[in-house]
């Protein structure tokens, strides 16, 4: 019989599996022993998260600022939508969506002051080397020897079947922004910036993304989507240039932050092994055209701890309509092979179609009627090409698998 470290081991403490251990907190007498592993516990500031939900979507208790009002601009013209109730729709809870901001360090900080007061939860400060799944447990190595567990959630590697899987389309969602302080007041704070494509596309799907807290003070990035991401310079030049275009004036900065996000066409799956699950990005919670993750998240860790609470065998989060999936890649197909069509799907697309409808597109849980109609008003050459390539590489797939 195997001898285990403990009930249940999170090998990661990002997002992911923070979002696993809120979630064992949240059930009631619950004293099984839980290990989360990671090279450091400190409370981190270099990101924020994003997302539109209800007042009680998952942490939006922990947003520092939510607005209701979101914009979209591009050359000589923008369009302001307010955020509709969304009760009929599973994802988005009942009563107002908002667009909520949480800051890396509230939320760190509120999991681990929690963990504090639970004592079967214990923390181990190693680097991981590597993960492994036996007959009757996860296997977690670490530089200082293993800890074995029935059921090990990791965010912190691809799987082994992942990590050679072939990526057609390798973008990155690549960004760096600045929290500034302006000299003129140019932001409205009651209206947050989703998407800014009026500014030079730079050979890439390129704009800016604002989060205003003041008239004269805002979250300012860039955002481009691209194969290779460019250096803290280039990033910051970009932003100093917007800043000067919008008459900012003066600018002084109180906090940068730089990232980057794989949208490539390869979803990663969510199970390792028997014993070993796959959370967070590295599970294939990464919407691969957008980069949002935060809900995703959540939804997956829920379903997964709800599992283990329950004595039962895990089973993946369930998978959208396969229309997303193939909407995702068939995008991702232009976006890779022909950038300067970019701004023009993005373009047509809020033209024709209110932000909330696009929000609720990208939550996957629109009607395919309603999915249909946005799709029909986007420029269709582009599309029925990479379609039509996506499509020949599904068959082409199918018959190299035959026996």
């Amino acid at each position: 019989m195997a001898t285990f470290d403990a009930d249940l081991i999170i090998a990661g403490a990002g997002c992911a599996g923070l979002s696993a251990l809120w979630q064992v907190m949240q059930r009631p007498n619950e004293h099984r022993n839980v290990i989360v592993i990671d090279r450091d516990f400190e409370v981190g500031d270099d990101r924020t998260w994003a997302f539109w939900g209800t007042q009680d979507a998952p942490f939006a208790d922990l947003a520092d600022r939510s607005w209701a009002r979101l914009k979209v601009r591009f050359p000589g013209w923008e369009t302001v939508g307010q955020l509709q109730n969304k009760a009929r729709i599973a994802t988005s809870g009942s009563g107002q969506r908002l667009y909520h901001r949480v800051r890396q360090r509230d939320y760190e900080a509120a999991i681990l002051r929690e963990a504090a007061g639970h004592p079967n939860i214990r923390f181990v400060t190693q680097d991981i080397i590597s993960l492994r799944d036996d007959p009757d447990g996860g296997v977690v190595e670490l530089a200082e020897g293993e800890l074995r567990a029935p059921l090990v959630l990791q965010s912190t590697q691809l799987s082994p079947s992942d990590s050679v899987a072939r990526v057609r389309h390798p973008l990155r969602q690549h960004f760096g922004g600045w929290e500034v302080r302006t000299q003129f007041p140019i932001f409205d704070p009651h209206v947050a910036t989703l998407m800014d494509f009026d500014t030079d596309q730079l050979s890439a799907t390129t704009f800016f993304y604002v989060l205003p807290e003041a008239p004269n003070r805002a979250l300012v990035e860039l955002t481009m989507f691209s194969l290779e991401p460019r250096d803290n310079a280039f990033y910051d030049a970009q932003i100093r240039q917007h800043l000067d275009r919008l008459g900012a004036g003066d600018v002084s900065i109180d906090r940068t932050e730089y990232g980057v996000i794989p949208m490539d066409d390869r979803r990663p799956g969510q199970q390792w092994g028997q014993h070993v699950w796959n959370v967070g990005t590295v599970g294939g919670m990464t919407k691969p055209t957008s980069g949002y993750t935060f809900q995703r998240i959540h939804s997956q860790s829920r379903h997964l701890i709800s599992h283990w609470a329950d004595g039962t065998t895990p089973s993946p989060v369930p998978q959208p309509p396969g229309r997303y999936r193939f909407a995702d890649r068939t995008l991702l197909n232009i976006l890779h092979h022909h950038p300067e069509h970019g701004r023009t799907i993005f373009e047509r697309l809020y033209a024709s179609t209110s932000i909330d409808d696009v929000l609720t597109f990208l939550d996957e849980d629109s009607t395919l009627g309603k999915d249909a109609r946005m799709v029909a008003k986007l420029p269709w050459v582009p599309f029925v090409r990479a379609a039509v390539a996506e499509f020949g590489a599904d068959l082409a797939t199918a018959i190299t698998r035959r026996p």
